[in-house]
Order: structure tokens, then sequence, then C-alpha cells
């Protein structure tokens, strides 16, 4: 028993003895594991933007050459050091071109600003390609489509009209002229209701290295009830403010035109071919009048009648008095 007493006191007294001593040599020990690991080279890959400078002969120019935004780069250094590196703090490097004949650019390891003790190992891509082409700015008309027929009984009171009618194109050259229109998305018509309707409609995607000068246009559509046309004849005519001697012709034709429904409904007799003899009372003999029509519903409206005037006897003016 005593021996074991003794084991568990020994035991003690290393894991208490002298701690102080014991503590701060483990705390070296960790420090300089940290400053031998923290030495250590290491690679690390980091993308940087890049700034393309167009050269000075490529004013009427268009680059149609992808190049990248930016280029991955892996780096070499100290664990520390690349741990301390930022991505978005690193600035961009500047392409600087001389020449628009000059067509590829590679990059050299010193363009990069990097921090002391941090070197490129490789760029990915090592080099740019450029190709330009002369570039051309046209106005050109905007195409609207229309997906789908309107609703039964409905139809278009106008043509489409776009705001603006004409957007600018920019770039090369050769597919600029051979641009004929811009054309918008299509437009869904099938559930359109009877009135004016505005939509703001996107363009179709301009061609690979072209622009448009805006991404959207305006376009009002109009819609009326479906309209139709009919004859009304015979229709007899009638006079109005004094009793004529005779009239001719007694009957006209009218054409009218309005919404299908209303024109459908429309019973020729409710309809009144009237000349007004009301202002010929000082006339004699015959004279010619306007016919006009009376009894049609509202939106209806008259294109034609015929005759337009018809020939009306007036009355004998009687003998003055003794």
């Amino acid at each position: 028993m005593k021996r074991i007493v003794d084991v568990l006191t020994s035991i003690r007294l290393f894991f208490t003895s002298n701690l102080g001593l014991k503590a701060s040599a483990v705390g070296i020990a960790i420090l300089m594991f940290s400053l031998v690991h923290g030495a250590e080279d290491m690679e690390r890959n980091v993308y940087i933007g890049v700034v393309v400078r167009p050269p000075t002969d490529a004013q009427e120019m268009i680059l149609v050459t992808e190049t990248p935004d930016r280029v991955r780069v892996r780096l070499k250094g100290s664990r520390a050091r690349l741990n301390a590196i930022r991505q978005e703090n690193l600035p961009p490097v500047d392409v600087k071109l001389k020449t628009r004949d000059e067509s590829r650019y590679y990059f050299e390891k010193e363009m990069f600003d990097l921090p002391t003790g941090v070197s490129v190992v490789q760029v990915v891509p090592p080099s740019l390609t450029f190709k330009w082409v002369p570039r051309a700015v046209r106005e050109l008309p905007v195409e609207v489509f229309i997906d789908g027929d309107l609703p039964d009984g409905l139809e278009w009171a106008g043509e489409p009209e776009v705001f603006p009618e004409t957007i600018e194109v920019d770039g090369p050259r050769d597919v600029v002229n051979s641009m004929r229109t811009v054309r918008s998305m299509e437009v869904d018509v099938s559930e359109l209701e009877e009135g004016v309707v505005q939509r703001e409609i996107p363009l179709v995607g301009a061609p690979t290295n072209t622009s448009f000068e805006a991404q959207t246009v305006l376009v009002t559509l109009r819609v009326q009830p479906k309209m139709k046309e009919r004859v009304l004849s015979p229709l007899r005519v009638d006079a109005e403010g004094t009793v004529p001697r005779a009239l001719r012709p007694r009957a006209v034709t009218a054409r009218i035109r309005g919404p299908e429904a209303v024109v459908d409904e429309l019973l020729p007799a409710s309809v009144l071919a009237i000349v007004n003899l009301t202002d010929t009372l000082v006339a004699k003999g015959s004279v010619a009048v306007p016919v006009e029509l009376r009894g049609l519903p509202d939106g209806i409206e008259v294109l034609s009648i015929e005759p337009a005037s018809v020939t009306v006897l007036l009355p004998e003016s009687p003998p003055p008095a003794p």
C-alpha cells in the first residue's frame, strides 16, 4: 500500500513541481514550431484583374477577340506572406498596347505588383490575342414581333407603335452593315383586352461584339371590338320641317361600319333617312337637300349614303291676299 502511495506522490510532483518553467518551455516550443512552419515555402492561386488599354491607332476600330477581365496567377512564398495576401486588394495589371498590329501580348512576371518575398510561378492564360476590325455606328428601325392571336371579338385598331422607333447599333462594320432591323422579343397578345396597352419589351440580344444603345423599347398596342360593315337598303326618305310635294328618289342606300355585335343586332327599320327642310321655306320649285341618318347606335360610323342628297319639290307658295 505504501508503495502505491509513493508512486502517486511521484506522479503528482512530476506534474506540479516547476510548473512555471514547464509552461514556458511548452510555449517556446509552440512558438518555434510556428516560426519554422510559417517560414516554409508554399504556393497559392489568386485572380488578378486585367485592364486593356487600346492603342492610339485603334480609335475607329473594335476588338473582336475575347479578352478575360482577370487572369489566374500562381504565387510562391512563405506561408505567412501568402496567407496575408487579400485577393481583392491586389491591383489590376495594365495591358498597354502600342499598335493595333500587335496581335499577341505576353504577361511578364514583373508586371504584377506583389508583396516582397512573393514571386509569380505561372500566369493562366500566359498571353492574350488581339484582332481589331473597322467599326460602324448606325441607326436601325425596331421591328416588333407579335405572338399569338387576339381573343375572339377583338381586332387591332392600328399598327403597333414602338418608342424609340430606331436604335443606335455599334459594332464591327461588316456585321452592322448587314443588319436591317433590331428585333424585339415576342409580345404575347392572346390575353389582351379592349383598349390601349403599353409594355416595355426587351430587345433580342445583339450579335457578338455588337451593342445597342438601349436594351428595351416601349410598345403601344391598340385593341378594339371587331368591326364590321353592313349595307342598309332601301331606306325610305322622309322630310322634316315642311311637307314637300315630292322627294326624288324616295329611298337611299347606306353603308355603315361599327362593332360587329352592334352591327349584327341593328334593325334597319330603326334607322331613319331624313331631309331637313326647315331652311328651304324661302326657296321655290325644287332643291337638292342632303340626307342624314338618325337612330344609329353609338359607335356606328356612316361610310356613305347613295345618293347623298335627294331632290325635293317644294309646295307652291299660296297666292297673295287681295
